[in-house]
């Protein structure tokens, strides 16, 4: 083989080489880039996971924080209360102790007059008028006298000094219990003035969240899941008393039987009907609810009276209901009273047709001050219109 025929040979197999180590590589750099690719995309699903797990954990329910509000709201208030009650007592403690003060210090200026009266007429009779007044007695029997008379006006100026030492002492003491008065006085308005501003503050945020649930969609949407939950939570909980009360009490051979439109009780408060039973479709956001009861408009502190007799079964706050209670009537009849400022009754009290349960309010209320009304019947939720007298 000529060394020219050589060369050629040599060279095609070394531009061979070449082409290979080049596919070599170029199949190499896509495979890289793929798993690089592969890496940055697990990366943003780890950081989107974050992300979820974090939007997750500040989700927040409505219904908990107004009952978190409300209570806040209610224990503000009687705090306010109590110290407005302190503040009315330690400034009526004041005024008794600057009209005693004044009382004791026109005491004390008479007792003062009368001090000085009499040192002014011991140093006009000098020192030895005592020992002139009984030595010149014209006889013993006078002297005895005089010496009585005497030690009863030393008694006296002992007197007179004992009192006004004491009135000046009392007198101190007084001042000073007025001046820590005027200092609790001032601590007491002070107390005040920031709990009405902290009332204030977290009546304003509880506005600004009945505000987002009457304008946004989705925390309407959210309050009605929570609501419905809530209440099938309360009924299952309510049932499952029932059924163990059941077993554990003899069930008396004639019930009373009850229907609605045919038994009627009274109101539980006078008022305007804001909502009724049934289907209801929000005139804004277009969504169709079940409403299981009726809201009765009335203004906060009207007095809430149970429709008959029975028993109280709940008497506590529960969430969208706010502080709420239940009464068990006939068998299976049970009447519910949302949205109270005040329970006047506790769980197993016996309740009287008619009798004070409570006072309106606005806990738990989306609308403000109300009466939420419910009537079930053997676990079933019932139209209240039917079973409350017409108006």
């Amino acid at each position: 083989m000529t060394i020219p025929r050589l060369c050629t040979i040599f060279l095609l197999v070394a531009l061979g080489l070449m082409q290979g180590n080049s596919f070599v590589c170029a199949s190499q750099e896509p495979a890289e880039s793929s798993k690089q690719e592969l890496q940055r995309i697990r990366r943003q699903m780890e950081e989107k996971k974050r992300e979820l797990k974090r939007a997750r954990g500040k989700e927040r329910s409505v219904l908990a924080e107004l009952e978190k509000l409300e209570r806040s709201m209610q224990q503000g208030a009687e705090e306010l209360a109590d110290n407005r009650a302190r503040l009315r007592e330690a400034e009526d403690a004041l005024r008794e102790m600057e009209t005693n003060s004044i009382v004791m210090s026109r005491e004390l200026d008479g007792l003062q007059r009368s001090y000085s009266r009499r040192i002014r007429a011991l140093y006009k009779m000098g020192r030895s008028s005592y020992a002139v007044a009984i030595l010149t007695s014209d006889s013993f029997y006078t002297a005895l006298k005089r010496l009585k008379y005497l030690g009863i006006i030393a008694e006296r100026d002992r007197a007179v000094i004992s009192q006004y030492g004491l009135a000046l002492e009392l007198l101190s003491a007084v001042q000073a219990e007025t001046a820590g008065r005027k200092e609790e006085i001032t601590r007491r308005k002070l107390a005040v003035e920031a709990q009405k501003a902290e009332l204030l503050a977290r009546r304003r945020e509880k506005s600004g969240i009945l505000k987002s649930v009457r304008s946004e969609k989705g925390v309407y949407e959210q309050t009605l899941r929570e609501l419905e939950e809530s209440s099938a939570n309360l009924w299952a909980m309510i049932n499952k008393e029932e059924k163990e009360d059941r077993k554990a009490r003899k069930q008396p051979k004639d019930r009373e039987v009850m229907t609605a439109g045919t038994t009627r009780f009274p109101w539980p408060v006078a008022g305007q009907v804001l909502t009724r039973f049934g289907m209801q479709r929000h005139p804004q956001f277009k969504t169709t609810i079940f409403r299981r009861g009726i809201e009765i408009g009335a203004r906060e502190g009207d007095t809430v009276r149970a429709i008959n007799d029975g028993q109280v079964a709940f008497a506590d706050w529960y969430k969208g209901y706010g502080k709420l209670l239940i009464v068990e009537h006939a068998e299976g009849l049970y009447s519910l009273y949302g949205n109270l400022e005040q329970i006047a009754l506790a769980k197993g009290d016996r309740v009287s047709k008619g009798q004070a349960v409570g006072l309106v309010g606005e806990t738990g209320s989306l609308r403000g001050p109300k009466l939420y009304f419910e009537i079930r019947y053997k676990g079933e939720a019932q139209d209240p219109l039917a079973w409350l007298t017409k108006q």
